[in-house]
């Protein structure tokens, strides 16, 4: 598939998933392609993959970034390699129902995923192997999500939402839900907390492990909520909205920020909560920098780019430079009784040997050697 024939997908990116360091990103599409994209180069990793005959509803980087998964509404579930964008096995193809939500455990082999007609499957992604199947309620709106671990999976059913632990197979908690229909959910890293989007406009976050806490409401909406995401730090909430606008709040003060951007969306936080990431009006991925709360006072260090190659190797040969001319020039670096550089040497009366002086003066030590 051509780069043009790429943008004129980029409307229709349904999910999206950055990698571990958050230096890639993975579209999945209407149209059932994948692309994979070097976030700061906005460049392709691979050429696109059409990888699936119907929508792509969820894409997921294992934890170790070296698989991507993609789910779709064809029932199937297709692996790829995160750099070359092969296929380490055939598609996945144990459900009969479309595929709803993806995702990796900790170990980066085995895969939980979910399908609209309820049904829970936990496997191994080299094999296919089933090791665990549980059927769990959704309601027409089949709003469901997965932990960043992918032991817990949140679904809507009947005004409540219900915490399930894919180890166990069992039910942990259920949420009752007042007012509004959820449009849409998010959990946090730690999966304590959900953030929902509702059809009143407004963003309720509930608190998975306290039920006496009461649920706060973040407003600032003009239009009903298409997506929400919980940051990696905790400390924002982003929402996009049928306006095509990309809001932040700080979860501290419930305060929605005045900047914004424009966006349908969906909607990535990089690894150290710093950046969202989002499909561009070329198809490429878009960052924007979220705005500060009022504890941030810098980047994130998880967030600042990563030392390049060349970066890394000045150093290192700057210090084998040294140990080389150590080793030629035995005096070069403390000289002592060095007769070369009278200016720079101290007599020690006690001991009848000659010193430098303090270390400013050693870099003209220095360069008389070097001449």
């Amino acid at each position: 598939m051509s780069d043009a024939q790429v943008d004129d997908v980029h409307d229709n990116v349904t999910s999206l998933s950055i990698s571990p360091d958050g230096k890639h990103v993975a579209f999945g599409a209407i149209d059932g392609t994948l692309t994979l994209w070097h976030v700061d180069r906005r460049r392709h990793i691979c050429p696109p993959i059409k990888g699936h005959q119907g929508t792509i509803n969820s894409v997921c980087y294992s934890t170790d970034g070296r698989l991507i998964a993609s789910a779709s509404d064809d029932e199937t579930i297709g692996l790829w390699d995160a750099i070359t964008g092969q296929s380490p096995r055939s598609p996945f193809t144990s459900h009969a129902d479309g595929v709803l939500v993806v995702g990796f455990m900790t170990d980066s082999t085995t895969v939980v995923s979910l399908s609209r007609d309820g049904i829970v499957l936990v496997w191994k992604a080299m094999t296919g192997e089933v090791e665990r199947q549980f059927h769990i309620s959704l309601d027409a709106q089949c709003q469901a999500t997965l932990s960043n671990d992918g032991t817990k999976l949140l679904a809507t059913h009947r005004r409540r939402i219900t915490v399930w632990n894919t180890n166990t197979m069992e039910s942990i908690k259920t949420l009752s839900l007042e007012g509004p229909m959820v449009l849409c959910m998010g959990l946090s890293q730690d999966a304590t907390k959900v953030a929902l989007g509702m059809g009143d406009k407004s963003i309720h976050l509930r608190d998975l492990e306290n039920d006496e806490a009461d649920s706060l409401h973040l407003e600032g909406l003009t239009r009903l909520p298409l997506y929400v995401l919980w940051s990696p730090d905790g400390r924002t909430v982003s929402s996009v909205a049928e306006d095509a606008t990309l809001r932040v709040w700080s979860v501290e003060t419930q305060q929605c920020m005045p900047e914004s951007y424009r966006t349908m969306g969906p909607i990535g936080y990089s690894p150290g909560s710093s950046f969202i990431v989002f499909p561009s009006d070329d198809g490429s991925p878009d960052t924007w920098q979220v705005p500060q709360t009022p504890h941030d006072s810098a980047i994130y260090v998880l967030d600042q780019p990563p030392l390049t190659y060349l970066e890394l190797r000045v150093p290192m040969i700057f210090w084998v430079y040294l140990v080389i001319l150590r080793l030629r020039v035995p005096g070069a670096l403390n000289l002592q009784k060095s007769r070369k550089v009278p200016q720079a040497r101290t007599h020690h009366p006690s001991s009848g040997g000659y010193f430098l002086e303090p270390c400013r003066r050693s870099l003209s030590v220095g360069k008389g050697l070097r001449q």
